[in-house]
């Protein structure tokens, strides 16, 4: 979770937010969302959503197997050893 959270702030931050800010519009004042980002509290799992669509982010689950694969994806790496592959013939 502290990745994620991590994640979430740096965000916060390139959208040039500061944490008032966003705790304004989650409804929540800005020491929670300071002790959010510090790992200092743990935030429901609808929090921690609406944080990051709110920081034009999204949470998505996946299953474990396929994590190699993902990352390959995001990373560019050349999928040919991962365990996931596109569909040959497939027009993108």
């Amino acid at each position: 979770m502290s990745r994620i959270l991590e994640e979430l702030k740096i965000a916060r931050q390139a959208k040039g937010l500061n944490q008032s800010s966003l705790g304004e519009k989650l409804g929540l004042p800005q020491s929670h969302v300071s002790k959010i980002e510090q790992g200092g509290t743990d935030p429901r799992l609808s929090t921690v959503t609406e944080m990051a669509r709110l920081l034009d982010h999204e949470l998505i689950l996946i299953p474990r197997q396929l994590v190699p694969a993902i990352r390959a994806i995001i990373s560019g790496q050349d999928t040919e050893s991962s365990a996931w592959k596109p569909d040959e013939g497939l027009d993108s």
